[in-house]
């Protein structure tokens, strides 16, 4: 076994994730498109297969142990799929939106998506202000400003009593929004990095 498979099974494993070899030789595919892309294009800043894993994968491991009762899900702003890529890897069955305004950034997406068969995944350029309503289940955001913002910009497309999982770093605090009630605050780590961070987790109510 390559480190990098073995970095990604380890991950899994962390994550009590079940996922079996074509689950994580998908997800290998993906880390070495990643940085085969990044070479030329900046997709993302980290530049090695094993940051990228560790960095960007196993955060979407993480969240996927939140969204697992859910059937569909929108990504904001997705860049390159380093969320919703993962998630439609790991749920096969469920609908998974992704979407960023970046051109590069959802091109790629959708060579992967090809590229590994992902049926579920629908990936869409463009401002989320602008997107047709989604009546997702769940909602997910990492990098996306203040919880109010992502609330504020996206929470249309969440069915009522649908929840919104917001990834923040560790100094960054919840914030309010109307037809929305914070249920709870998760702070975290990853396996192989040293930084801590949040998971906000909000309901909306109206």
């Amino acid at each position: 076994m390559e480190a990098l498979e073995r970095l990604i099974e380890e991950g899994l494993a962390h994550f009590a994730i079940e996922g079996g070899a074509e689950v994580s030789g998908r997800l290998l595919s993906y880390a070495k498109e990643l940085e085969r892309w990044n070479r030329t294009i900046n997709l993302v800043g980290l530049k090695r297969a094993e940051r990228i894993v560790a960095d960007l994968l196993y955060d979407a491991f993480f969240l996927h142990t939140w969204v697992t009762a859910d059937t569909s899900l929108l990504d904001l702003g997705s860049g390159a799929g380093v969320v919703s890529v993962p998630l439609a890897i790991l749920n096969p069955g469920k609908k998974v939106f992704s979407v960023d305004k970046s051109l590069k950034k959802t091109q790629f997406q959708r060579h992967v998506k090809r590229l590994l068969g992902l049926g579920g995944l629908e990936i869409i350029r463009g401002r989320i202000e602008d997107v047709g309503p989604l009546h997702v289940e769940a909602l997910v955001a990492k990098a996306f400003g203040p919880a109010s913002s992502v609330l504020g910009k996206a929470g249309r497309h969440l069915a009522p009593g649908g929840f919104a999982f917001i990834v923040k770093g560790k100094g960054e605090g919840p914030s309010e929004h109307r037809g929305f009630f914070l249920k709870k605050v998760v702070p975290y780590s990853l396996p192989e990095s040293d930084k801590t961070y949040q998971l906000f987790i909000y309901k909306k109510v109206s």
